[in-house]
């Protein structure tokens, strides 16, 4: 079967996509040092690649507002991993095509020297591809699907789809190359036994045969099957990453040894303690050897307050993933993010109990880098407080509990304002082999991410009322702390050219 030979995607003006990202800057909910698109909805990352020297993202995109629909694939590139640039939208839905409700989540592959996406069309839900060209900046669609309908004989729990329609769920192609051949994996779910993760195979991506489910399992509360799936390889081991849904609160991450097309399970835990990470995407950067992983930030706030801002969504910080020996998640910050630190405050070497005074007092702002490390000698309770009011009506709080060995981000008074969440999240955390507790936090105006000693995430939300709010603490609540490491950073805006300062106070 020929490539389409319908039009290209069309150009999106650049001095378009430019003035929304102006229209937004003033905007002090929104981040400065994360992704996010110009304006409008944005959703799941898809299709990074690293191309002509570049890093280049798409996203689950809706030009026409801040909400979920039409979905388009936005795109953007980068040369550092940190400092973005727009590109004109990559996919749109075609007018009469199998796309035409929507171009949802995939992946874009090197097929020797050309730019292939998968992605999934809806209503049915069906894979589709398209070919760029060298600058990845015009598409060209195959007319028919490359996999039109799921695997005869299973017995899938999403029919009729969750999404309303008659069919299957059945979407979001991930694939990779190894040898010879192709091989894809796509989410969905079987009967009575939760979601699963399909293996299919082929030699030139267009004609898949399915093999067999890669793995299947019950997750979360409510799990009918997996969307999103990404597999992380390391040799014969992997780490597949998945998100139960309707349930749609958490990444799951399952860890093992990939055996005759099956994942033998010998790890699993959750990605992120908190529920607005989402949708996980990965790609493999084989110039500097590492695995990088996104995933999709959702808001913390309804609809109507979204719509009047313009905006909704972002992308996570680039994360450097693996496994260890043990078959444990390893996860840190993208090194690259190191570049936007600007003035500092640290301390070290120092026993810190209730009576001492505050390392931060007189350094302030909105978007920040913390590294903290320390040990204790007695049971200690300490509180790192960020976006903190002079007055203390409003401060999200960052936690540790030595007899709990446990992080908890306490959202309750991070705004003033009754329509925006204030959760509470926690997740576990203990000492390393030298009784060091370890975690790095980057807050980012409205959202923040914790990093547990670089095994997990915790991200929040928050949304403080006053613009006062920028004040920075910590304190020890119980008992004693020797500081090893106590450091915050002043973080500088990804968008020097088009947003405003990026650290007040």
């Amino acid at each position: 079967m020929a490539e389409s030979r319908g039009k290209t995607v069309p150009e999106t003006a650049l001095s378009t996509l430019h003035h929304s990202r102006d229209a937004l800057a003033g905007d002090r909910h929104r981040p400065l040092y994360h992704f996010l698109a110009p304006s409008n909805w944005m959703n799941d990352p898809n299709g990074a690649i690293f191309w002509n020297d570049k890093y280049h993202l798409f996203y689950q995109y809706n030009p026409n507002g801040p909400y979920w629909g039409t979905i388009h694939w936005g795109h953007a590139a980068s040369s550092d991993l940190v400092h973005w640039e727009d590109f004109p939208v990559a996919l749109a839905p075609s007018k009469e095509g199998p796309d035409q409700h929507g171009c949802w989540s995939g992946c874009v592959v090197d097929d020797r020297g050309i730019p292939t996406a998968l992605y999934t069309a809806p209503g049915p839900q069906r894979v589709c591809l398209a070919t760029g060209d060298n600058d990845l900046r015009n598409w060209v669609k195959r007319e028919i699907p490359v996999i039109s309908e799921p695997p005869p004989g299973l017995e899938l729990a999403g029919f009729p789809s969750i999404t309303g329609d008659s069919s299957a769920d059945f979407r979001d192609p991930f694939v990779w190359r190894e040898g010879e051949r192709w091989f894809l994996l796509l989410g969905s779910g079987l009967q009575g036994k939760g979601g699963t993760v399909l293996l299919y195979e082929s030699e030139d991506l267009r004609h898949w045969g399915y093999l067999r489910p890669f793995l299947t399992a019950m997750v979360g509360t409510d799990c009918r099957m997996f969307e999103c799936p990404i597999l992380v390889r390391a040799g014969d081991r992997g780490a597949l990453f998945v998100c139960p849904h309707p349930e749609g609160k958490y990444v799951y991450w399952f860890a093992g040894d990939r055996e005759n097309g099956f994942l033998r399970e010998r790890q699993r835990g959750k990605l992120d303690f908190g529920v607005y990470s989402y949708a996980a995407h990965s790609l493999h950067d084989a110039v500097r050897g590492r695995h990088l992983l996104w995933t999709w930030i959702k808001e913390g706030r309804p609809g109507r307050v979204r719509r009047a801002a313009g905006w909704s969504g972002l992308l996570s910080l680039p994360k450097e993933c693996g496994l260890d020996r043990q078959y444990n998640l390893v996860l840190k910050p993208a090194a690259e993010l190191a570049s936007l630190r600007t003035e500092s405050r640290s301390i070290q070497g120092q026993r810190l109990t209730p009576t001492s005074e505050n390392p931060f007092l007189g350094f302030s702002g909105d978007c920040l880098e913390f590294e903290v490390e320390f040990s204790w000698d007695e049971p200690a309770v300490c509180e790192l407080n960020v976006r903190a009011a002079p007055d203390g009506s409003e401060c999200t709080t960052i936690s540790y509990d030595s007899a709990e060995e446990s992080v908890t981000v306490d959202g309750s008074r991070s705004s003033l304002d009754p329509e925006v969440d204030r959760r509470t999240f926690s997740g576990p955390l203990g000492p390393d082999q030298n009784r060091v507790v370890r975690f790095r936090a980057f807050l980012d105006r409205s959202v923040l991410e914790v990093f547990l000693a670089d095994q997990a995430c915790l991200t929040q939300r928050l949304y403080p009322n006053r613009e006062d709010s920028l004040g920075v603490s910590f304190a020890v609540k119980k008992g004693s702390i020797i500081i090893h490491r106590l450091t915050a950073w002043k973080l500088a805006s990804i968008w020097p050219n088009r947003a405003t300062a990026s650290t007040r106070g």
